[in-house]
């Protein structure tokens, strides 16, 4: 025989239960919402955009056994330089805009180490690896990740 105490206990639990799942999936609801807005407005897609500016620019140039194109890998810094000025210009938070500073400062070390590397031939595989994570390294690090 069952008592009245043993079904309240469980029906306690299966409420507890309950409610526990729907405060967890509010939550993890809420929480992606801010982050997906979050990360897809204002300065901080505009240092997701220079990112992929920056590892596509790795990409187009650090090729192994490719011939170095000076011409074109100039006007690609330069395509690039604008975009690092533009963003420092329309930044609207003085605070980041150091920040935008020192990531063209890395895009423009990371033109210059890959142009003598490439224009003498000694693009790897590795280095191309090691620059790429590098770059996200140090935008992940600008982003407060």
């Amino acid at each position: 025989m069952r008592r009245i105490g043993d079904l309240k206990d469980r029906h306690m639990n299966s409420t507890l239960a309950s409610r526990n799942v729907f405060i967890c999936a509010a939550a993890i609801f809420i929480a992606s919402c801010g982050t997906a807005t979050f990360t897809k407005t204002g300065s901080d897609a505009t240092i997701e955009s220079l990112r992929s500016f920056h590892l596509a620019f790795i990409d187009e140039f650090a090729v192994p056994g490719k011939k170095f194109n000076a011409t074109a890998f100039n006007a690609k810094v330069n395509q690039g330089n604008a975009k690092f000025q533009q963003a420092i210009a329309d930044e609207k938070f003085t605070a980041r805009r150091p920040v935008l500073v020192d990531l063209k400062a890395q895009f423009d070390a990371d033109a210059a180490h890959l142009k003598s590397k490439a224009s003498h031939g000694k693009v790897t595989p590795a280095l191309a690896s090691e620059m790429k994570k590098d770059v996200n390294k140090i935008y992940d690090h600008a982003l407060g990740r």
